[in-house]
């Protein structure tokens, strides 16, 4: 048995299929639904089992009990098994595999650096950057696009990083910016929560400030209306230097079968827009030099729904 520790997944799955190479073992790859098979398998003595290698891919979700049945049970078993768990396990056998911190940018570039190499890609290291600021610090994320790049490329410019790399860091401080801003103050901390485990809290600050800037400029800009049409929303997006999209979100556009989202405009006026704004000021001078950014974040959410009255949710 063979434990594989530690936070770094991509690596993880790669260790293990160069182990069945090495071994020339069959890999049967174990989730939690399948644990019952696990346990049947091992509870086997076969002549033709003995190049299996049983790989138990979310040990951490399984149940104390059914953990300790696994364990016995492989300690016993002519059968190969390969436990991935994130915890700290003291045993004879264990590797581990470790990704940088979220905050660790210059261990990210490299990181990414050596993943493009091992798919056989060449990139500058403003390439290297460009990918580490669409896709953020998860291992998994980068391998999917890095994999998608190597399928068109082996030397990938700019352009084409752009057009093919999905900008999943982006998307979800927007969408984070849009849950803030329609109110829905309870799904904002845990999204925030979320972010906060491979965003810094600067970036996520300066992103906010952004949002509420264009709203600000909408507002001052905007006829105030109960709906507005589509060439409407795509003049004001022109006129302001705004992105059509965002624009229609905080205009409260939709098209004919989706869901209608908060119109902005009628929502904000000019008066708490200036004084969110001056919140997030103090916010954006003192998360930078505060040893709980984090916690700041969080509570200008709280002074957010107060500004907001009793309309925050």
């Amino acid at each position: 048995m063979l434990f594989l520790t530690g936070d770094a997944e991509v690596l993880k799955q790669e260790y293990v299929k160069e182990l069945c190479m090495k071994v020339k073992a069959k890999r049967m790859r174990i989730e939690i639904e399948e644990k019952e098979m696990a346990f049947n398998l091992l509870t086997q003595s076969s002549f033709f089992l003995d190049n299996v290698l049983l790989d138990i891919v979310d040990f951490d979700d399984w149940k104390k009990d059914e953990q300790r049945k696994l364990l016995q049970l492989a300690e016993s078993s002519n059968i190969t098994a390969v436990v991935r768990t994130q915890e700290a396990i003291k045993a004879k056998n264990v590797a581990t595999f470790f990704v940088p911190k979220p905050w660790e940018q210059e261990k990210w570039l490299t990181y990414i650096a050596e993943r493009l190499r091992k798919h056989g890609i060449s990139a500058s290291r403003s390439i290297v950057e460009m990918i580490f600021e669409r896709v953020g610090p998860n291992d998994e994320l980068l391998e999917k696009e890095i994999e998608k790049l190597a399928c068109v490329s082996n030397r990938p410019d700019e352009k084409l990083v752009r057009e093919l790399i999905v900008s999943h860091a982006k998307a979800d401080l927007e969408e984070f910016c849009f849950v803030v801003s329609t109110k829905r103050f309870k799904e904002a901390h845990a999204i925030l929560k979320s972010i906060l485990s491979h965003t810094e809290a600067v970036v996520v600050v300066s992103t906010i400030i952004r949002h509420f800037l264009d709203l600000y400029k909408l507002v001052l800009f905007a006829d105030r209306r109960s709906s507005y049409s589509w060439p409407v929303v795509k003049q004001l997006a022109e006129s302001l230097g705004l992105g059509l999209g965002k624009t229609a979100k905080f205009l409260g556009f939709s098209f004919k079968g989706e869901e209608k989202t908060l119109n902005h405009v009628v929502a904000y006026d000019v008066e708490k827009l200036e004084k969110i704004l001056e919140r997030l000021y103090w916010l954006d001078l003192t998360v930078k030099s505060s040893p709980t950014p984090n916690l700041l974040l969080h509570n200008f959410l709280f002074d957010l729904k107060q500004i907001l009255g009793d309309e925050g949710k």
